[in-house]
């Protein structure tokens, strides 16, 4: 625990650590495939790093911009909303709207006050660089700061645990992709105008633990038959369905793969996971198909 607040309190250390530690083998792949110097190396893979982070944050902001007036005009026009016959519609589309306010003029502000972490960045972009190089000798570097009677079983948990977590980011990077296509297909077809830049933004909440496709089409469906638009309402409800079944079975071949699984037991496993801890399933499933592989290797279970 003490460990734990330490890393906590030198929060910017620690991300250094951890990004230096995730990013060795890209930059160890292009000195020693590509024959690019160490340091080189180091700083274009920063870089390529930099730039697909500001990238998504930029697609992300363009996305929100260009799509929330429109989204706001539409409600605003809703003469239903007025009519004082839904009252609960009208509820949960205006505390909709003031959730956007809210999360658009908290990233305004957060933007505002990133000048005032600057030593804080700064701070990063050393410790980074100071790790990277410090991994060149031993990756494993930073812990001859634990206790040696410790260090070696430490090490085994936190390779275990990296590697599960790498594990995590790849399915979850597919499943982005997979849902990202289907979403830009079917609303192109269904004719919604920046079908692309919609997309983006269910699947990039998709992603996010806690969120789903379900917390965008599911009220976009409710606003489509609360203006009559029933073609519409059922069009959005099918793609919702199809595309929840495709990414579920998409997920459960993705992770017997990389776990060497039936897809029946990742898909059960999974299932089990998400009823039995509800939203909080979605983060549990890797541990537990990661006990699953190991049952599965214990001579107990073995025919």
């Amino acid at each position: 625990m003490v460990y734990f607040i330490i890393l906590w309190l030198i929060l910017p250390v620690s991300l250094a650590l951890f990004a230096a530690y995730f990013l060795y083998p890209v930059i160890n792949f292009c000195h020693k495939r590509l024959k690019i110097p160490y340091v080189i190396s180091a700083i274009l893979v920063s870089i390529c790093i930099f730039l697909a982070t500001y990238s998504l944050f930029y697609i992300t902001i363009q996305s929100i911009i260009s799509i929330y007036p429109e989204v706001k005009l539409q409600v605003e026009k809703l003469n239903i909303l007025n009519s004082g016959e839904h009252i609960l519609l009208e509820t949960i589309f205006n505390k909709s709207l003031s959730l956007i306010d809210t999360a658009i003029m908290g990233l305004a502000n957060f933007l505002q006050d990133l000048l005032a972490y600057v030593i804080e960045v700064f701070i990063f972009i050393v410790a980074f660089f100071f790790s990277i190089f410090e991994s060149r000798r031993n990756r494993y570097w930073f812990f001859i700061y634990v206790p040696k009677q410790y260090r070696d079983e430490w090490k085994s948990y936190f390779m275990k645990a990296t590697n599960l977590f790498g594990y995590f980011l790849y399915v979850e990077f597919q499943l982005f992709i997979i849902t990202f296509l289907l979403l830009s297909c079917g609303l192109a077809l269904l004719g919604f105008e920046h079908p692309i830049n919609k997309s983006f933004l269910i699947s990039l909440a998709d992603a996010l633990p806690f969120f789903g496709i379900g917390l965008f089409l599911i009220p976009l469906a409710i606003y489509f038959f609360a203006i009559g638009e029933k073609f519409l309402c059922f069009a959005i409800i099918l793609l919702y369905i199809f595309i929840q079944i495709t990414r579920q079975i998409a997920e459960s071949l993705l992770w017997a793969s990389t776990f060497h699984l039936r897809t029946v037991h990742t898909f059960f496993i999974s299932a089990a996971s998400i009823l039995l801890f509800g939203v909080y399933g979605i983060l549990l499933s890797p541990f537990l198909l990661l006990i699953a592989v190991k049952l599965k290797h214990n001579s107990l279970y073995n025919n």
